[in-house]
């Protein structure tokens, strides 16, 4: 399904329009530059330094929030870990790739420049999730797993559940080495729908094999009971587009992040 993204007005986020309705609900993908061609990092390497890094962020909460909130952030390692949001650790962050909210006045992020930014939303409990899926973490089922977090904690049904796959690497650049593809292959049944032979000048060798990770995304919330029109895939490729997004492997290791952030306001 594509995913009808629009770009806010000061231009330094992408929303989706299938969650405009729901007013009490925020959510943004950042962009790499505002309207002025000013980039825009918000991870704490090198790219950019601490104290421009933490005015961006203030920025993107206050961009997308309307409001100053805290931004609920983790420290990242391509995992399965999926934490439940609380104000008790806006400092000292803990280390995983998800979050479970139920907080109002919060916001949850992830940062990511290729991996999967992946954004739940419950509206009848209003229960939402940040999730960061890089290859390790969709291997390892994260998107699933944040979603069972969701079942377990606070009573969501899957059925009730959205999913928006934010902008990430698109098969068309994704190229993987054949320990992936095995890995993939054994892990998942339908690997066959996400595996693709790479072509044309983006192949580095022969018979190279690219991965879907949204397909890949797609697949775990299926199986995790989300139905198929609420899933909404089909965001923009980081590595073709590096003028609007931060690319880890087009850039060759340097780049900043996006932060993808959501949260319940009302």
């Amino acid at each position: 399904m594509s995913a009808p993204f629009r770009t806010s007005s000061d231009g330094i986020f992408l929303y989706h329009q299938r969650l405009s309705p729901y007013k009490w609900l925020r959510h943004g993908f950042s962009l790499r530059k505002d309207q002025n061609g000013v980039e825009l990092s918000y991870g704490l390497n090198e790219y950019q330094a601490a104290e421009t890094v933490l005015k961006n962020r203030q920025r993107l909460v206050r961009s997308v929030s309307g409001r100053e909130l805290p931004l609920a952030t983790l420290r990242q390692m391509h995992s399965d870990c999926v934490f439940r949001a609380s104000p008790a650790l806006l400092n000292d962050p803990p280390q995983g790739d998800g979050w479970v909210s139920v907080e109002p006045h919060l916001l949850v992020a992830v940062q990511t420049a290729d991996c999967l930014p992946v954004l739940l939303v419950d509206p009848p409990k209003r229960v939402v999730a940040a999730v960061h899926a890089g290859w390790r973490g969709a291997l390892m089922r994260i998107v699933r797993k944040a979603v069972h977090q969701m079942q377990t904690d606070f009573g969501s049904e899957p059925v009730d559940c959205l999913a928006v796959v934010g902008p990430a690497i698109g098969r068309c650049c994704y190229e993987v080495g054949d320990e992936l593809v095995d890995a993939f292959s054994r892990e998942f049944q339908s690997a066959d729908a996400f595996l693709f032979k790479a072509l044309g000048s983006k192949a580095t060798r022969s018979h190279s094999r690219c991965i879907d990770l949204a397909e890949v995304c797609r697949a775990q919330l299926l199986e995790a009971g989300l139905t198929p029109e609420n899933i909404l895939t089909g965001g923009p490729c980081t590595a073709c587009d590096r003028d609007r997004f931060f690319s880890h492997r087009a850039g060759a290791g340097e780049a900043g992040r996006m932060m993808a952030v959501i949260g319940i306001v009302d």
